[in-house]
This record gives C-alpha cells, structure tokens and sequence, in this order.
C-alpha cells in the first residue's frame, strides 16, 4: 500500500493533470481496505457512473486511507481538493455535531429500521447539517450493528467492569464506556489489531464483517453479540462541486449513488450472515448479550451521555430528530 507521502505526491500530480478523455473527474477517498463491502461498492459506482455519462465522468477512487484519516479527508472535501469521501458518523461528528444524535445506543431496532430513518425525514435533517457546513449528503451507508470481539466473554453487564476497550476518540463514546465501567482507550483503526496482540487492550466493538476483514479473530479468543449501536457510514460531497455539475449530470450521478448505497447495505448484510460462521471455524467462542443487560445497558449510557449530546446538538434538533425516528 501506498505511504501517505507517496499518495499525496500521487494525488498532487493526479490534480495537476488535465484530462483529456473526462469532462468531470471525482477522486474519492475512504479509510475501508480494497476487500471490503465499501470498496466493492465504491468501484460499481465508478464503473457504472463511467459507462453510463459515455466518459464524461471519470472517478478515481483512494482507499485504505492512503490520503489521510477521516478528518483530513473531510478537509480535503471541504477545501475542494477532492470531490468525495466516506467516513463513519461518530468520526465526523467532532465537525459535524448533529451526527452525533447518532451515538445513542439501542437507537435502532434492526437494520431495516436504521435504514429507514436515515433515508427518510431524520436523514434529511442530518443533510442539512453538512449542507450548513459546505457538504452534500451521497448517502448513508452501512457499518451494521457492533458487537465485541475480546480475550473474554461479555455475557453479562458485569462482565464490562475494568474491561480495556478500544474507543473512538470521541468525549460522547467515552463517557458512555466508562459509566458501565469499562475503561476506553481511544486508539486510531489502524492501531486496533496490533494492540490487540501485544495486550494493552482486552478488546474492540465493530461491525462482525469487520472482525473478518481486518483479521481480529487471529489475535481474539471470543465474540461477543451485543448489537449495542449502528453507527453508518457518511459519503458526502464537495457542495459547491455538486452544485456545479449540470442539472443532468447531478441527476445521474445521484441515481447513480443511490444504487451504490443499496447495493453497499446488501453486500454489508451478506458479509456479516458469513462471518459468524468464518469466526467460529477460526475457534473463537460466540456468547451473546442476554436482552435484559442489553436494555440496561442502553439505559445507562444513555443517560450518561443525554446531556452531552444536547449540548452539541441542541435540544431543538435532538428531540426533532428523536421524533423523527421511523415507526
């Protein structure tokens, strides 16, 4: 894989080029590796998008973050040095605060509810927040529910007490961990697998295909099925890039993209129907969360972090958006 040094000479040359055979070039950038649902979707964008505008689009797409992390990304899309790129809602919600009505847990009852609420009212909402900040809304794609792989089974509640995990760098995400009396420990992705070999964490929360993808299971001991939050992941867009395109080619593009995202959301769902399976032939022992310590769980981080997220958000758009959770 490319160094980030070397990707971002590649990319300075790539802006520098001037294009012949493409009217309009979108460079996306995203944190996920070439084998996972996101990339598989990301290249049927691209070579849909590209065949059906008879060239006059041409998408080059960067993955495994070869052009930085997911906030240097989305200054990259903001600034307008590139056109696109992806990142989990709670590692964009340090920029974009309404994102993070998002950390709730137990928000969701499956995955057809998420998908409904952020495709319908409460998504639009969410829009208009990144439209406020220069963005536009490519769709919500899909991380799926996280459960926990660990060196011990998290079968109960109690089993959380002292438990290294690791946690995204988000004051939210933390302060929800440590009132169930788990110990946070924010570590960049890209820091999860080695951490996990040498000890200093117990374990990590994902989404199962990610458990596969970026080989957990060869440093893990068990799963754990807890379902406890949906966190999607936000493909966003230059505004001012999208606002330029003509009304045609914006249209196209928008089909397009709306393909990709239920085209993204069924891979997600038949990685993860398969991982269960992959993990345990890897030997690792699968436990669950019992509903009743699932629901008391959600309520006590919940209200550990209530206040923190209204104060982000605000009330108007926190109970707004509560509201507008589908049925």
């Amino acid at each position: 894989m490319k160094t980030p040094f070397l990707a971002a000479l590649t990319l300075a040359a790539s802006l520098l080029a001037t294009t012949s055979m493409a009217q309009t070039v979108i460079r996306i950038a995203h944190a996920q590796p070439e084998s996972s649902p996101l990339h598989q979707a990301m290249e049927h964008f691209r070579q849909t998008l590209e065949e059906r505008s008879d060239g006059g689009f041409e998408v080059e797409i960067y993955a495994g973050g070869q052009l930085g992390s997911v906030t240097e990304t989305l200054d990259l899309v903001q600034s307008g040095n590139i056109q696109m790129a992806t990142g989990a809602s709670v590692n964009l919600s340090p920029s974009i605060p309404e994102l993070g009505v998002l950390d709730q847990f137990l928000l969701f009852s499956d995955e057809e509810h998420a998908r409904a609420t952020l495709d319908g009212p409460a998504g639009d909402s969410l829009n208009a927040a990144m439209e406020a900040r220069g963005l536009a809304g490519m769709g919500f794609l899909e991380l799926g529910f996280r459960s926990f792989s660990g060196n011990r089974a998290l079968d109960s509640l109690a089993a959380f007490q002292g438990f290294r995990l690791r946690s995204a760098d988000n004051p939210v995400q933390i302060a929800a961990w440590r009132a169930i009396g788990a110990v946070p420990l924010p570590l960049a992705w890209g820091e999860i697998y080695s951490s996990l070999q040498q000890g200093l964490i117990d374990g990590q929360e994902s989404a199962l295909s990610s458990m596969v993808v970026e080989r957990f299971y060869e440093v893990q001991s068990n799963v754990s099925l807890t379902g406890h939050i949906y966190w999607p992941e936000v493909w966003f867009a230059n505004l001012d890039f999208v606002n330029s395109l003509s009304e045609e080619d914006r249209a196209l593009m928008r089909e397009v993209a709306a393909e990709t995202v239920t085209l993204q959301r069924q891979l997600v769902a038949e990685a993860n129907a398969a991982t269960l399976a992959q993990l345990t032939e890897a030997g690792l022992e699968v436990t669950e969360l019992p509903a009743e310590d699932r629901q008391q769980m959600a309520a006590t981080m919940n209200a550990a972090i209530e206040s923190l997220i209204r104060e982000r958000v605000g009330d108007a758009f926190f109970d707004q958006f509560r509201a507008s959770l589908a049925q």
